[in-house]
């Protein structure tokens, strides 16, 4: 009787086996999954993977200060979250004992792309709005701003929250659904503020 190798019926591979397995046992289980299994773990496996690289590669741009070291040259030094948090907390303190018109808080994510690319925006709206209104930035990851996330309802991020000269909420932004709608929102929550010159 003619022995030929046969496979076994129900194979199991395990991932520590795949390195030591030997070609030449006829035991040896090479099943290989249908193409339909193969495209579903594909495209499971490629969102995933994205968002992980897109997660690690993200600007950390929000946690960093500068510090004017003894030389005059600046230089930045990242904070940890619950600095981060204490230090936004005292800005927004700070901006609303300054007695101006409005205060706005922009509650971001360290994450978001488009929080990113507000930050020259915000930088300009404030230089050129810096008589009657301060701006301050809230990491909306940081839970010391969990109170103000349940209080002003924010539910995604950007969303700017315009605030009066005694801390009650006027406005918010709505959903962003690009950055020129964001910039819009924030032009209509200036306009319903800004001082009429006479």
């Amino acid at each position: 009787m003619d022995s030929v190798p046969k496979h076994p019926q129900f194979c199991i591979k395990w991932p520590w086996d795949l390195p030591n397995q030997n070609p030449k046992n006829p035991n040896s289980c090479d099943f290989e999954t249908p193409w339909l299994f193969k495209s579903l773990q594909t495209l499971g496996s490629t969102p995933f993977n994205l968002v992980n690289s897109i997660s690690k590669s993200s600007p950390k741009l929000f946690n960093k200060i500068p510090i004017q070291s003894g030389g005059g040259k600046l230089k930045t030094m990242r904070l940890s979250a619950e600095e981060q948090g204490e230090a936004e907390q005292r800005a927004l303190a700070c901006a609303l004992a300054s007695g101006k018109e409005a205060t706005m808080i922009e509650f971001y994510s360290p994450k978001c792309r488009l929080c990113s690319s507000l930050l020259q925006f915000v930088m300009e709206v404030e230089k050129r709005n810096g008589d009657w209104l301060n701006i301050v930035m809230a990491d909306a990851e940081n839970d010391k701003w969990f109170p103000e996330l349940l209080h002003y309802d924010i539910k995604y991020v950007p969303c700017f929250v315009l605030l009066d000269k005694h801390g009650r909420a006027l406005a918010k932004t709505g959903i962003p659904n690009s950055r020129l709608h964001v910039i819009a929102g924030v032009s209509h929550l200036l306009k319903m503020k800004r001082p009429h010159k006479i």
